[in-house]
């Protein structure tokens, strides 16, 4: 899981709840007021899912598959069955991909799959921890980090996530496949880490999908 980086809300969106609440005397709620299905609705929404993808450089908040606007769905990392109170809440708010979406393995993944799924001790993808709590492989799977104290939730939210499908798992093993880790080339300490400052950081405002699964793998090669 990469770090999502919270930025400022957008300044439509904090004026949006503040003119609902001058206008009904109480704060907006994401069902029935920001999220309706009229034209106005369906508006929001997708302006929100823009300011979401771009946000975390194009990759799904959970499993860091390539999104756009049109393949992710506003994601209440806190449920908003539960936390009415921050159902608005811009740092609540993430973009996820919709999973695998077809009809044998539907919503196989991220936030579909996590559904009304909450603990505790989660670590939100906002979470510096959210980097700290899985390892992935070379051959595309993830692990709970050994000998933390976190390793028992990671290992619920690698469940609970779907984070260890096999669409996700071919994938990652493709794009880890596909970066320098299974270059023939000898590369030095200083280009390695070169490659990972590069998986590190946004280009041109985007990610490479599973980035940091490539770069687990290619810090064990320093």
């Amino acid at each position: 899981m990469k770090r999502i980086n919270k930025q400022e809300p957008p300044q439509w969106f904090e004026d949006w709840k503040r003119n609902f609440k001058v206008a009904n005397n109480r704060n907006a709620h994401y069902k029935n007021d920001f999220s309706t299905d009229d034209v106005d609705g369906a508006n929001r929404r997708r302006r929100l899912r823009e300011n979401l993808v771009d946000e975390q450089g194009k990759i799904c908040c959970y499993c860091m598959r390539r999104i756009s606007t049109n393949s992710s769905h506003i994601e209440h990392f806190l449920p908003k069955e539960f936390f009415a109170d921050k159902d608005l809440s811009y740092e609540n708010l993430l973009a996820s991909c919709n999973g695998e979406g077809t009809v044998v393995v539907e919503d196989e993944h991220c936030g579909h799959r996590k559904d009304n799924w909450w603990r505790a001790d989660m670590i939100s993808p906002t979470d510096i921890e959210a980097e700290k709590i899985f390892k992935y492989l070379p051959n595309g799977k993830i692990n709970s980090v050994r000998g933390k104290t976190t390793s028992n939730i990671a290992q619920e939210m690698i469940h609970n996530l779907g984070l260890d499908s096999f669409h996700l798992e071919r994938d990652r093993r493709q794009a880890i496949e596909a970066s320098e880790v299974f270059d023939d080339e000898e590369y030095s300490e200083e280009e390695i880490r070169s490659f990972i400052e590069y998986y590190t950081n946004k280009d041109n405002g985007v990610y490479v999908p599973y980035c940091k699964a490539i770069i687990d793998c290619l810090e064990e090669m320093l």
